[in-house]
């Protein structure tokens, strides 16, 4: 009964705005990126749901430049989209936690003992590392793809893998009878009025700012995002991803209330495609040359975004942990 109340507690709590974020504090989040010779944009706390723009420049060439209305390749910041999706289908009951793969991929060894509840939070025993040698093009094939190459370990422990959520986006495919992309922007892009939000398919080179890593070329970046469907297939602006978390996520309670309680039953505190801890949600993706993050309270809805194209994947992280206890200040 406790339970119970303590939940309805959380559900009802009145909608409430982060207080924008202080000169104070934007000087300091300005002199971190130039300290840490950070080439990116960071989004924070603007009035009511809009965002501040915080960058960094590290060198002249414009085609560098990272801007919070430009398209970027958001890599694992995606999951929570697919995630959202997801728990959309469950609550018009057209799909449930425990809804076994079988009944959408009957072929999968193994599938009907993994749950829609064990992708969502990577203990489906699911496992598929391998890359194709070049972009994959469309659904059909990037499906036909995932399915020739997984494999299935039969051990439902915690494993981080692209393909429980390459697996949800062709669920959401197969239950809703169209294509994952159209679901997409008929439920998130036209309500929010997302116009940076594309496809990998849909993207020129040009349209992208490009990264500082010179080991890296178009093609690394196309033949990752092309194979990791539901999980990394996205382009999207800084601006278009804030307004997706700030207005489909953290502006509904029932859902992240119901992945905290989810997520709470694991060994890893994750699920939906975001890790919780307290109060606080986030997420990190990255991709050849491109590395992004996202932290956020879902109680108070304060909130920072991090977009870089010069980092490594361990400085995202480190800065990532930088966020949440210098300016998160968890």
């Amino acid at each position: 009964m406790l339970c119970s109340l303590g939940l309805l507690l959380i559900i009802q709590q009145p909608q409430v705005k982060a207080a924008p974020t202080d000169q104070q504090s934007q000087k300091h989040l300005q002199d971190y990126l130039k300290a840490h010779h950070i080439n990116g944009v960071m989004l924070v706390n603007g009035k009511g749901s809009q965002p501040i723009t915080i960058t960094n420049n590290e060198n002249a060439n414009h085609r560098q430049t990272v801007k919070a209305d430009q398209l970027f390749p958001i890599a694992s910041l995606q999951k929570i989209i697919t995630g959202t999706a997801i728990y959309q289908l469950r609550q018009k009951k057209q799909l449930d936690w425990d809804t076994p793969l079988n009944r959408y991929f009957p072929q999968v060894a193994g599938s009907e003992d993994i749950t829609v509840r064990e992708l969502m939070n990577h203990t489906s025993g699911l496992v598929n590392n391998d890359r194709p040698v070049m972009p994959l093009k469309g659904e059909k094939q990037q499906i036909a793809y995932m399915l020739k190459h997984l494999k299935n370990d039969h051990v439902h422990t915690w494993d981080y893998q692209d393909v429980d959520y390459e697996m949800l986006a062709a669920i959401i495919r197969k239950q809703t009878h169209t294509s994952y992309n159209t679901y997409l922007h008929q439920k998130f892009a036209q309500p929010l009025q997302l116009r940076q939000m594309k496809d990998f398919s849909e993207v020129a080179q040009k349209e992208v700012p490009q990264t500082m890593d010179q080991t890296v070329d178009w093609r690394q970046v196309t033949v990752t995002t092309s194979s990791d469907f539901g999980a990394g297939n996205l382009f999207m602006s800084p601006n278009d991803y804030w307004k997706f978390i700030y207005n489909e996520v953290l502006n509904n309670p029932t859902m992240t209330t119901e992945f905290y309680q989810q997520a709470a039953k694991q060994e890893v505190a994750y699920f939906g495609g975001v890790y919780f801890g307290g109060d606080i949600i986030r997420a990190n993706g990255s991709v050849p040359g491109y590395n992004c993050c996202f932290i956020a309270n879902y109680k108070t809805k304060k909130m920072a975004m991090l977009f870089t194209n010069n980092i490594d994947y361990l400085t995202l992280k480190s800065t990532s942990d930088d966020l949440l206890h210098n300016y998160m200040g968890d």
